[in-house]
Parts: C-alpha cells; sequence; structure tokens
C-alpha cells in the first residue's frame, strides 16, 4: 500500500512540472495542443529553418540585384526581375508589407540600382531571428 501512495505522489509531482514552452498551445488546424502558439497560420515554408529562409533569401536578393544592372536599358526585363523576386520573397516569408514596400522603388527607373532586395533580406533576417536564448522562468 505503501508503494501505491509513493507512485501517485511521484506522478501527480511529475504532472504539475510543465514546461512554458508548453503551456497554452494549441495546433492551428485542430485546436489540440502541440501546434503553434496563438492559434497563428504557418507562413508557406514554415518548415525550414529561420537560417535556410536567410541564406535562401540573400542568395534571391543578390542574384536579383545583380541581374537588374545589365537589364537596365530594358524595362520589361527588370520589372519581370522584379516581379520574380517579389514572389520568391513571398514564397519565403509569407505575406509581407516591407516586400511590397520594396517593390515599389524597385519598380521606378533609376532607383532600382540600390540594392534594395539585399537590404529587405538583411531586414526579414534581423527582423524574425529566434530568440538566442530560452526564456528566464521567475524565480519562485
Amino acid at each position: 500500500m505503501a508503494d501505491k501512495s509513493e507512485s501517485q505522489k511521484s506522478s501527480s509531482e511529475a504532472a504539475k512540472e510543465v514546461p512554458l514552452e508548453f503551456v497554452g498551445k494549441k495546433d492551428a488546424a485542430s485546436g489540440s495542443p502541440g501546434g503553434e502558439a496563438g492559434g497563428q497560420k504557418a507562413s508557406p515554408s514554415s518548415g525550414m529553418s529561420h537560417t535556410m529562409r536567410f541564406a535562401l533569401s540573400v542568395l534571391v536578393a543578390v542574384a536579383a540585384d545583380a541581374l537588374e544592372m545589365p537589364l537596365e536599358p530594358f524595362p520589361p526585363a527588370w520589372i519581370l526581375v522584379d516581379v520574380v523576386t517579389a514572389g520568391a520573397f513571398f514564397f519565403l516569408w509569407g505575406f509581407r508589407w516591407e516586400v511590397a514596400l520594396v517593390l515599389i522603388p524597385e519598380l521606378v527607373p533609376g532607383l532600382n540600382v540600390f540594392p534594395t532586395w539585399f537590404l529587405l533580406a538583411l531586414y526579414l533576417g534581423q527582423q524574425h531571428a529566434p530568440p538566442s536564448s530560452p526564456p528566464q522562468q521567475p524565480p519562485r
């Protein structure tokens, strides 16, 4: 009998210790625990790590900014490059208003010589960086 009460105590104590990462999290689709926090929708490339998305963003941005230089005399060509680049950023990061904001100066002749796509990639990489350390638990 003493063994039963001890096992019940240890199981009830273990049930009380829940990591803060799992408290209040629900799956966006079914409402069950274990999904993303706050019921937010996942971005189109949510399976990719932040580092991979950032690296691909920089690669796409450098390629787009490099392709626009020789295509400056041919407006339809660099407009196509900008539209494809914006689509790639939307695919990598989901719908972000910053992408639409960068698309405006890119479509203006003469302003597209600045590396705005590269600056956007750096901004998005810094803006959505995962926390460097786990959150600290308050003292009890």
